[in-house]
């Protein structure tokens, strides 16, 4: 699936995208996270952008998960940069979905960003997509636990 770069920024200026947001305590991750993929999928077989939020409880801190179709690995939040890296905004450009988490601990930045896969497999293959996520979000939640420890040695 193809988008032109004008397009969709003016679709999440406009906040013409589908967003839900679900909070989740941390043993019900996976359940979120395939949920969240077939709410995404949902959106984009209808030609729609997608945000899909999931704030995870029972951590010892706030972790939120997003599930977003973007063009670039920036978040919607960022649109205001994404035309810097495009040399044309008419150009057709492939349509992805990335991973974005939050949490105070996961890193000096607070954030991470990654490509799972392009649209057209997450309506070809939703399971499959579900299965690559939380498989990369279980890491990320791995990194923040060892983070939070050697924090924790250091006091």
């Amino acid at each position: 699936m193809q988008i032109k770069v004008k397009d969709f920024i003016d679709q999440v200026v406009d906040g013409d995208f589908i967003s839900s947001e679900m909070q989740t305590p941390i043993e019900d991750l996976d359940s979120a996270i395939k949920q969240s993929v077939s709410d995404f999928q949902t959106s984009v077989a209808q030609n729609k952008l997608s945000q899909q939020i999931i704030l995870v409880q029972g951590f010892n801190e706030e972790i939120r998960i997003r599930l977003e179709s973007g063009i670039i690995n920036l978040p919607f939040a960022n649109i205001n940069r994404v035309d810097n890296f495009f040399d044309e905004l008419e150009a057709q450009v492939p349509l992805n979905l990335y991973l974005i988490v939050e949490a105070a601990d996961l890193n000096q930045s607070k954030f991470r960003i990654d490509e799972v896969s392009s649209v057209s497999q997450v309506i070809d293959d939703p399971a499959q997509t579900a299965k690559h996520v939380i498989e990369m979000v279980n890491q990320q939640i791995d990194q923040l636990q060892a983070n939070v420890k050697q924090a924790e040695e250091k006091d």
